[in-house]
């Protein structure tokens, strides 16, 4: 017959392996909610170029002989 007080033992240890697990889980996701707030709600000057970049010309690239950096009004606002 089995020992009652291993298998309770062992119930208990998979029981707080797997608590551990999922509060690790938790706060991983938590932390990581919280860095892409972070990110997200930071300044507007940070997440765009300083300067503007100028371009060398058309490229084969480029869609239908648009340059990359040409100023677009109705896309750039």
């Amino acid at each position: 017959m089995a020992n009652p007080i291993q298998l309770v033992l062992s119930l208990n240890q998979a029981w707080i392996e797997a608590w551990l697990s999922s509060a690790s889980l938790m706060v991983y996701g938590w932390s990581r909610i919280i860095d892409l707030d972070g990110q997200a709600s930071c300044p507007a000057g940070t997440k765009h170029p300083r300067r503007a970049e100028i371009d060398q010309g058309p490229t084969f690239t480029g869609k239908y002989g648009r340059r990359r950096f040409d100023v677009d009004p109705e896309r750039d606002i």
